[in-house]
């Protein structure tokens, strides 16, 4: 690990097309954070290829939660900026939440101990976010309109398209009111502020 370096833990993640990208090859990444003089995440292909990170060198790291319609469709991913220009993508092995959880804790550690933790940051990508608020804005337009049409077409006298516009109506702000949350504090990326803060986007 280097002169000064101790190991603090090994967590075993999935490979994927942005760590191969860097040379890492095999199914699975093993990642650990080693401590010391010059602090680094050091991620190494199950198959061969070695990628280190010196923590200081991390222009920002970002931890994303995508919702699922069930809790075990949530899908994880933490990516990392540095310096130089590289970006790595984190992503946990399939029933390996716990050790993703871990190592992204780690990391923040990690950060928090060289004075970088306000480069540590929770949310999606801008242009993620922005897209489900757009989608769910188009929705409610498209509800709202069937109802005026409805309305236009057979006249506001018959109580059945009446309710029927109130219903779509309803559901019409509804999704325009989800928008708005989407772009709000839970999605957009930010600064955390707290490891408890972190842990909200982590399995």
């Amino acid at each position: 690990m280097g002169a000064g370096r101790d190991r603090i833990g090994v967590h075993r993640i999935r490979n994927c097309w942005a760590l191969r990208r860097e040379g890492l090859k095999g199914l699975w990444v093993d990642a650990e954070v080693a401590a010391g003089d010059s602090p680094a995440l050091v991620l190494t292909g199950s198959r061969r290829g070695r990628a280190e990170i010196p923590l200081t060198d991390i222009r920002r790291i970002r931890a994303s939660l995508d919702e699922g319609k069930f809790r075990w469709l949530d899908s994880f991913r933490c990516l990392i900026w540095c310096d130089d220009g590289r970006k790595f993508v984190l992503v946990p092995k399939s029933l390996g939440n716990v050790s993703y959880r871990d190592l992204i804790l780690e990391i923040a550690r990690g950060m928090k101990r060289v004075g970088r933790f306000d480069r540590v940051e929770r949310g999606q990508q801008v242009w993620e976010a922005a897209l489900y608020s757009v989608f769910m804005v188009a929705m409610a337009l498209l509800i709202a309109y069937a109802g005026y049409d409805s309305l236009k077409i057979y006249g506001s006298t018959r109580t059945s398209d009446i309710v029927f516009a109130c219903i779509t109506g309803g559901f019409s702000l509804l999704l325009l009111v989800g928008s708005v949350a989407i772009w709000g504090d839970k999605k957009r990326p930010r600064p955390v502020r707290s490891f408890k803060d972190l842990r909200g986007v982590l399995p």
